[in-house]
């Protein structure tokens, strides 16, 4: 999204405002992603690999990692590194070379891999997700990366804040939300990603319309609709599943 310089500073204010109102221990929690695509033909020993490597230097903590891969969407065929959820400050702590975790990348990772891509950090909105536990035990999920008109991002929270009551009480899929901490021009400002366990269930879903209305009043998720296109630019989409 373009900002104009005025904008920037406006919003570097208001971080700034909000950093020095906020607890001095408060810590979010953040999700590094790594895109990988291993050579062809090498991917079950790829697999194998970062299993090894996760057990051995990720495992259950505020290290833990685990693997994606994009089944369908224009990244489709490439892998998802992924560290966390975790508490911001581990990023500080990060198993690197004092205990052999890079030289074991290096040994056991990097000859499968035929290149790699786009790094990210996102912080997870605990207050506007839930059913992390859902989604973990998921087979698949969607993942919709969104690009937000400018300043309109009180207006998607308000949205989320709503859809988690929703999502609450169906109890059967995760809705998570995810804020993209690194700025780029036209890019995914947020994303939202819903658990499934079957390709059938996830042609059938069509939103939670019937829950929504019940609970904010019939033609809600139609004004939900509208709201939604008027504040964001596009979104791409894409179906991953959970490799462990």
């Amino acid at each position: 999204m373009k900002r104009n310089i005025f904008l920037a500073l406006s919003m570097l204010l208001l971080a700034f405002n909000a950093f020095s109102q906020s607890k001095p221990d408060a810590d979010p929690m953040v999700i590094e992603s790594l895109m990988i695509l291993p050579k062809m033909g090498m991917e079950d020993k790829f697999e194998a690999a970062i299993k090894a490597h996760n057990t051995k230097f990720h495992p259950e903590g505020p290290y833990v990692a685990a693997l994606r891969k994009v089944e369908y969407g224009p990244q489709s065929g490439w892998y998802v590194w992924v560290m966390g959820p975790t508490a911001c400050g581990s990023l500080d702590t990060r198993p690197e070379k004092e205990n052999g975790h890079d030289e074991d990348w290096s040994k056991t990772i990097e000859p499968l891999v035929q290149e790699y891509g786009q790094s990210n950090l996102l912080t997870y909105e605990v207050d506007l997700s839930y059913g992390l536990d859902l989604f973990k035990k998921s087979i698949h999920y969607e993942l919709w990366m969104v690009d937000l008109k400018d300043g309109q991002y009180y207006r998607f929270k308000a949205i989320c804040e709503k859809l988690k009551k929703v999502y609450e009480q169906i109890n059967t899929t995760s809705f998570i939300v995810l804020k993209n901490a690194l700025h780029s021009p036209n890019g995914t400002d947020v994303a939202i990603i819903w658990s499934f366990n079957s390709y059938g269930e996830w042609f059938k879903d069509y939103g939670p319309k019937d829950a929504y209305e019940k609970m904010y009043g019939e033609g809600s998720w139609q004004t939900m609709i509208d709201e939604w296109m008027d504040m964001t630019v596009d979104y791409n989409s894409e179906i991953r599943s959970n490799i462990f």
